[in-house]
């Protein structure tokens, strides 16, 4: 079939949506290169292209560790050392190619200087991806270590030549988050010592200290009062059953997870967590800073309102909130301003000020600035709940260790009363 005197065929594509989400499908092209034009069209970046009937594998831009770099990425960002070094390189290539420096050169530039092996390979490949003619939208696409939302954002930089811009915006992004993780691993690191010390603490009085007291006594004769016979007992089921808790403990923990793969399950349950005190303020608070942070990159950068609002949706991982969003972008298309479709969904504070954004006609910024009220109101939510959970765990492990106390105190007095 020809159109316009060239040969049309027909490819097999596997590309990535606004959101992230994978899409697979077919569509007719000239080349390769039409087709990958023809579906940046439609928003999607392509990972893999293939011609159907071609029984060869046909990646795009694929490294051969591709997979050891996913796996290797989300143990950095569990980390949190990812987002710092990948802002590092992204601010780079921005005052490179602000300064007039060519593509290539900054990305080799990035091949060669970004602090992690896994971010050297992933460049060097868009490097080499971007000689063979492709867009960097494109080749940073194909890269499962870069964030989702850096193609679309990229992309919007490239159709406006911004680029350096975008970068830098994205890198903005990268540090602000990453601060914020920082500060809240510090609030939580003292609770966290508190409890991991409670248990060892209390796991030593159960297994060594009370059993050597119950071989003293036993000889002794005599009734133990109540409180000691418990904590005796409470010891000999810890040393003789341990293992039985640690196999109940995996396999209730395996279950749940098993449970919350169903995705109706797993929507019902982030849903349900929406209402807890405390934890679904947090939550929702948590959502809507990165949900306003994107949005404003994504507007900022070039990105239709509808776009940024996919892009934006992509970084809220509860699927309840999610999928409540993605039905705003649906009245949103049907005429709907933004303040309304997001009635009820984000924080009080963030709905008003995207409503300000609307009706002053700088829905940027003020969602730039919602972003960073929600991002106080996180801090200020999780320094509540340490205060909270501190004396609770301080109260806790005090109560257990003057049981203990007590309860080896009354079996002495008792047995010295015997004596005399």
């Amino acid at each position: 079939m020809t159109d316009a005197g060239r040969l049309v065929g027909r490819w097999r594509y596997r590309a990535a949506s606004a959101d992230g989400a994978a899409v697979r499908g077919e569509i007719d092209a000239a080349s390769e290169r039409d087709a990958i034009d023809t579906l940046r069209r439609r928003s999607l970046w392509v990972v893999e292209l293939q011609a159907v009937g071609d029984t060869r594998a046909a990646s795009v831009i694929a490294t051969p560790s591709q997979a050891t770099t996913a796996t290797s990425s989300t143990w950095s960002r569990w980390w949190g050392s990812s987002d710092t070094d990948l802002a590092v390189v992204m601010r780079a290539l921005a005052t490179l190619l602000g300064a007039g420096v060519p593509l290539y050169r900054a990305l080799a530039y990035a091949a060669q200087e970004a602090a992690s092996a896994q971010h050297r390979t992933a460049f060097a490949a868009v490097r080499s991806a971007v000689e063979r003619g492709e867009s960097l939208s494109v080749a940073m696409a194909g890269q499962p270590i870069f964030p989702t939302m850096f193609a679309p954002v990229i992309a919007a930089g490239e159709s406006s030549g911004t680029v350096d811009t975008s970068l830098a915006r994205l890198a903005d992004h990268l540090e602000q988050r990453d601060a914020l993780r920082s500060r809240l691993r510090s609030a939580l690191v003292y609770p966290t010592l508190l409890g991991v010390t409670s248990v060892i603490g209390v796991t030593v009085i159960l297994m060594v200290v009370v059993p050597r007291f119950a071989d003293l006594i036993s000889d002794s004769g005599g009734k133990l009062p109540l409180s000691t016979r418990l904590l005796i007992g409470a010891s000999a089921a810890l040393g003789r059953g341990w293992w039985i808790a640690l196999m109940l403990a995996a396999i209730t923990a395996l279950a749940l997870q098993r449970w919350l793969k169903d995705p109706g399950v797993r929507r019902r349950w982030d849903e349900s967590r929406l209402r807890w005190p405390l934890i679904g303020r947090m939550e929702r608070v948590q959502a809507a800073a990165g949900y306003t942070s994107l949005l404003a990159i994504g507007l900022r950068s070039g990105v239709s309102l509808l776009g940024s609002m996919a892009l934006a949706r992509g970084v809220v991982r509860n699927r309840h909130l999610a999928s409540s969003l993605a039905e705003a972008e649906r009245r949103v298309h049907g005429g709907a301003s933004l303040s309304q479709s997001l009635a009820g969904l984000l924080p009080p504070l963030t709905e008003r000020l995207l409503d300000a954004g609307e009706t002053g006609g700088d829905l940027p910024g003020m969602a730039a600035r919602a972003a960073e009220a929600s991002e106080g109101e996180v801090q200020r939510a999780v320094g509540h709940a340490v205060a909270l959970i501190e004396p609770v765990m301080i109260i806790g492990f005090g109560g257990i260790v003057g049981f203990v106390a007590l309860a080896l105190l009354q079996a002495i007095y008792g047995l010295n009363a015997g004596v005399l």
